[in-house]
């Protein structure tokens, strides 16, 4: 008879369990379920950017490395509203091994790519780097030129900056007001277009 009890524990024991584990994988699949479900409309609903900053670097400008902090900074705060940055660095000698070593080393946190050919600078309109072209999600190109006014002219550093030119648009369009196209006058290291190629527009 102690033998058939102890029997008949183990059995119970061996089947509260069981229950406890088919439990525990309902929970963790309707769990998952529903990880899912609250993702699945985030995922449908995103659309394309509102607008698009194209970002024109180099490695070696002194202007172009001081503007990174400003850049990443406005891509962190914009991004939200869905604002994206894309940068280039437009020199001959820009590799992916290099841009990848300019961008770790500035803590950019946005896509940088070469444009060692400068066939993005040349097809954008961009002559200096750092330089910025904003388009909307339209294709409509809404500013090109500085990022602020904190350099007078290359070398000469302004102590206050005055003029906050990208992030003043960025902001008119994250508040959905209307924005007119402007430009201004970039200041920063020139883009050698003399050793571009010729190349067709597709």
């Amino acid at each position: 008879m102690r033998k058939v009890t102890i029997v008949k524990k183990v059995t119970t024991i061996i089947l509260l369990l069981g229950t406890i584990g088919i439990a525990l994988a309902v929970g963790s699949t309707l769990a998952l379920i529903a990880d899912v479900s609250e993702y699945r409309p985030n995922f449908l609903s995103s659309s394309q950017p509102v607008a698009t900053v194209h970002v024109f670097l180099k490695e070696d400008c002194p202007i172009s490395r001081y503007h990174t902090k400003t850049l990443s900074q406005l891509h962190l705060r914009y991004a939200k509203h869905g604002i994206v940055f894309h940068g280039y660095v437009s020199s001959t000698r820009a590799t992916k091994q290099s841009v990848a070593a300019f961008r770790a080393k500035f803590d950019i946190p946005f896509i940088v790519e070469p444009d060692a050919s400068l066939e993005k600078a040349h097809h954008l309109g961009a002559k200096v780097t750092p330089e910025v072209v904003l388009f909307n999600q339209d294709g409509k190109k809404l500013y090109q030129g500085r990022i602020d006014n904190t350099y007078a002219d290359f070398g000469k550093r302004r102590r206050v900056t005055t003029s906050h030119d990208l992030r003043d648009v960025l902001t008119s369009l994250s508040n959905g007001e209307a924005v007119e196209p402007k430009s201004t006058e970039a200041i920063g290291c020139l883009i050698p277009f003399a050793k571009f190629y010729p190349f067709t527009k597709s």
